[in-house]
């Protein structure tokens, strides 16, 4: 893995819509190598927050500030060459092959050319094991399947830091470790890690440190240890009671 000094920075941040405040004032600092879980009730406003920080969601005011560069909308497309994002719902192109859905990114930004595009996507996906999958069409792939594409079409412009939004929750069962195990796999290279997620023994596992958002605001953060032991303030202890 690339020794790249990721530094993420969030100062202020909030969004409304009209008079619905989702995010109210967070502040917060990724460092390289951190894995961080963003925990929290429904419609804490946890998913805006990854959102805004990929510029998905344009903030209403606030910074995010990437290796001291501020996130704008001149230089959004070559801030998102660093800052992948993987979704819900997967987000495949559904027209696209596979191998199309992988490459498309890459060789758009000028990033790779096609061949050497390719070239990667072969060997990512014999790395998930569906090398004869570079053909299919996302229509014929189980959800565990489209899920683990998406994270490594995020991992073909790699990225300083990975953004997941709740990956796991569109899938059945079965599919969920596999999923897992792949995220818990870039961990393990030192991968710098956001991820949104209702998996608590995953959390309790994968992270460096836990982040609690409830109402727009960080209420809480600390180390699985302490956070999960230890919980200081009663929204969480409360929380917690109900997760576990």
């Amino acid at each position: 893995m690339e020794n790249k000094n990721t530094d993420l920075v969030v100062k202020n941040l909030k969004k409304h819509y009209g008079k619905n405040k989702v995010l109210n004032g967070i502040n917060f600092e990724l460092k390289e190598g951190e894995r961080v879980v963003v925990l929290g009730p429904s419609g804490s406003g946890k998913s805006t927050f990854l959102r805004c920080i990929n510029r998905l969601e344009d903030p209403s005011s606030g910074q995010i500030i990437l290796d001291g560069v501020e996130v704008t909308d001149k230089n959004i497309r070559k801030i998102r060459r660093n800052i992948g994002m993987v979704f819900q719902h997967f987000n495949l192109i559904n027209n696209l092959t596979v191998m199309e859905n992988l490459t498309l990114a890459p060789v758009r930004l000028k990033v790779m050319n096609k061949s050497d595009a390719e070239k990667r996507a072969h060997e990512l996906l014999k790395h998930i094991g569906l090398p004869n999958k570079a053909n299919s069409y996302p229509a014929s792939l189980s959800g565990g399947q489209k899920q683990r594409i998406a994270i490594i079409r995020a991992m073909m412009l790699s990225p300083e830091v990975l953004l997941f939004d709740e990956p796991t929750s569109a899938l059945d069962p079965e599919s969920i470790g596999d999923v897992l195990s792949l995220i818990r796999e870039l961990a393990d290279r030192g991968m710098t890690i956001m991820i949104v997620t209702h998996e608590m023994s995953f959390a309790r596992e994968i992270a460096t440190r836990i982040v609690f958002v409830d109402k727009g605001k960080i209420i809480e953060e600390g180390t699985p240890t302490e956070f999960f032991n230890r919980p200081k303030t009663p929204r969480v202890q409360e929380f917690l009671q109900k997760v576990l």
